[in-house]
This record gives structure tokens, sequence and C-alpha cells, in this order.
């Protein structure tokens, strides 16, 4: 198993602790001008942006639907907390995960899970804050027996939120939990 940074890494992110995520899809680096993008869907009232990133993604992912190296069949966006979306107004995950399901044929389960710890933003916290400000947020609804799902998001920096969901996922009989994401940030 590789670490699946895009380059060589001293130490694996993956291996500092418990990974749930069986893959994870993350086919940009978080750099010029994609972030500007990101940050423009996520703070700057560019819902439409979700349409267009999920559309890249999507392409780029056809190859691993293809070969069966993506083998989940439903998506299941990173929920927002009640707060949060009612400031933000949408959820940029859901955006994404919209045009990502239809543009991959699969099924997007939309109230698999709600957050339910409103958590400070992640953007400002290391990674050891980051796992606990998301440890034990989310609450899974329904039983997931069997299912093979995987989580979207925009960005994933440590991970951290991805592996929360997807350990909440796991609990609740889920078979398998991947993770795809528009981009995911490189350590230098």
């Amino acid at each position: 198993m590789t670490c699946g940074l895009p380059r060589p890494v001293s130490r694996c992110p993956r291996y500092a602790n418990a990974w749930h995520p069986e893959r994870v899809f993350a086919p940009f680096e978080y750099a010029y001008p994609l972030d500007h993008y990101l940050q423009a869907l996520k703070f700057g009232h560019g819902r439409m942006l979700g349409r267009a990133l999920a559309l890249l993604v999507g392409r780029s992912l056809e190859p691993a639907l293809a070969t069966g190296a993506l083998a989940a069949d439903t998506l299941v966006p990173v929920p927002l907390h009640r707060e949060r979306l009612l400031q933000r107004g949408y959820n940029q995950a859901v955006e994404i995960a919209r045009t990502l399901a239809a543009e991959l044929g699969m099924r997007l389960e939309l109230a698999a899970a709600t957050r339910v710890r409103q958590a400070a933003a992640q953007s400002r916290l290391g990674a050891r804050a980051r796992r606990a400000n998301v440890a034990h947020a989310f609450r899974v609804r329904g039983n997931l027996e069997g299912r093979r799902l995987a989580i979207v998001d925009d960005v994933i920096t440590t991970g951290a939120t991805m592996n929360a969901l997807a350990a909440a996922l796991l609990q609740a009989g889920a078979e398998r939990v991947e993770a795809i994401a528009v981009a995911r940030t490189v350590p230098q």
C-alpha cells in the first residue's frame, strides 16, 4: 500500500492514525488557479462552480470506474452543521456531489449522515486539532449494511473530516468507504 500523495514524502500521514477510507481520489493539487475557484465555491457565493468542478473530477474518475478501482455505487457528501449551512446558504460538497453522481451514474445519498456538532473552521487548525475537532461530529441515519459508499468533499487537507465520516459510515454497516475530493493539499 502506498501513501497516494503525488510526490514522495518522508512520512505518509495515512499511517499516523487509523485510516478508514479504502481509497482516496483527489485528482488535483490544491494550488493556483484551482484554489481560487474552490475558495469562491466555499466562501464567495460561487455555488455554480460546484457543477464545473464536478465535471472535471468526473472525467478524471472515469478510468478508476472502468477498472473497478473506484468500487462505490453511492455518493455521500460531507454534511455541514445546520448553523454553517444557514450562514453559507448551501453545502459545497452537495453541489459537487449532485453533478458527480449524474456524471458517473451513481446514487446520491443526501441524508445518510448529519453533522451533529458545530466544529471550528478546519482551515485554522493543525492536523492533531483537526482530528479532535471532527471526532464524533457525524451521526449516520439508518442501516448501511453492505453499502459501498464514496464520501465527497471539496478539498482534503489532513483527511481528518473524511476519516471521521468514514469511521461513522463503517460503524453503521457500510461494506466499503472511499473518498473523493476535487483537490488535496500536498505537504511541502
